[in-house]
C-alpha cells in the first residue's frame, strides 16, 4: 500500500481515477494505528448451502470479526491488510482462511467486505478503483472525527450520508452497507444468538448488492432488515443515531421509522 497511513488493523479497497472531481478534494487522513483485539464468538454459527468467496480489505477489529464469522458460516475467506502481518495473523488464526494482497482479495471475492476508517478512502481509492469496478462492496465505513479530519466531515455533509459519501470515491461499484451501526464486540457476541437475532440495517445502490449482502448477513447469524432509497437510505442507521447497537428487528424498524 502506499501513499497513507490508516489504524493497521483496517485496510480497504476502492476508487482509483475518481479523485478528479467530488470527494477527491479530501486529503489522505493520517490514521494513528490500533492493535486487532478478538472477541470471542459465544454462539455456534451455521453452515451455509451456498458458500461465497469473501475477500477481506481492512482485516483488524471489524474485518478480522466478520471475517471469522464468514469462516464459520462455510464461506471462503481471505485475509488482506495493509500490513501483511495483520492479515497472515488473521489467516493463521482462523482456520480454513488464508491471506493475499489486496488485488488478489479482490480478485479472488464474490464479496469485498471493506473494513476501513472514512479517511483511509482517498488513497484506497486510488489505489484499487479500477479493480473494483463491477463488483460487489460491503462497507462498513464509520466517520470519527478526531481521527479523520475535518475534510472527511465535510465529505459526508456534502453528500447528505455516509454511503453516498464512500459512493462518490466508488464509480460502477455495487455497494451495500452494513455493520456499521454497532461495534465488533456486539458483532462476535450477537452472532447466531437463541431467539430473537441481533439485527443489521442494509442499504444498497443496486439490487444484487443488496440480495447478495442481505444473504451474507443471514448466514453470519443476523436478521437482515434492508431499507430502501438506495445508499441514501443509509442515514436511518448512522452510528449514533436511534438505530445504533444491538437491538432485534422489530425494534430496528421502530427506531427506523419503517
Amino acid at each position: 500500500m502506499t501513499a497513507f497511513m490508516p489504524r493497521r488493523h483496517l485496510l480497504a479497497v476502492v476508487a482509483a481515477s475518481l479523485f478528479l472531481c467530488g470527494p477527491a478534494a479530501a486529503q489522505d487522513a493520517v490514521i494513528a494505528p490500533r492493535p486487532f483485539v478478538a472477541e470471542p464468538i459465544l454462539h455456534p454459527i451455521p453452515r451455509t448451502a451456498k458458500p461465497m468467496k469473501i475477500g477481506v480489505i481492512g482485516s483488524g477489529n471489524i474485518g478480522g470479526t466478520l471475517g471469522e464469522l464468514a469462516a464459520k458460516a462455510g464461506h471462503t475467506v481471505m485475509f488482506s491488510d495493509r500490513d501483511p502481518a495483520l492479515s497472515q495473523g488473521q489467516a493463521n488464526r482462523v482456520a480454513g482462511t488464508r491471506s493475499g494482497t489486496g488485488e488478489e482479495a479482490i480478485a479472488f471475492a464474490d464479496i469485498v467486505l471493506v473494513a476501513i476508517p472514512f479517511g483511509a478512502w482517498p488513497a484506497v481509492a486510488r489505489q484499487y478503483g479500477a479493480a473494483l469496478r463491477g463488483k460487489i462492496v460491503l462497507e462498513t465505513t464509520n466517520l470519527n472525527l478526531a481521527r479523520d479530519g475535518a475534510q472527511a466531515d465535510a465529505v459526508i455533509k456534502k453528500a447528505g450520508n455516509t454511503g453516498d459519501a464512500v459512493a462518490g470515491y466508488l464509480p460502477g461499484v455495487k455497494i451495500v452497507r452494513a455493520f456499521n451501526a454497532a461495534g465488533y464486540g456486539a458483532f462476535a457476541k450477537q452472532a447466531g444468538r437463541p431467539g430473537a437475532k441481533m439485527a443489521i440495517p442494509l442499504a444498497a445502490n443496486d439490487p444484487q448488492a443488496m440480495e447478495a449482502g442481505t444473504r451474507l448477513v443471514t448466514d453470519l447469524g443476523f436478521d437482515a432488515v434492508p431499507v430502501g432509497g438506495g445508499l441514501a437510505g443509509s442515514a436511518k442507521f448512522e452510528l449514533g443515531g436511534p438505530a445504533a447497537g444491538t437491538k432485534n428487528a422489530a425494534e430496528l424498524k421502530a427506531a427506523m421509522g419503517l
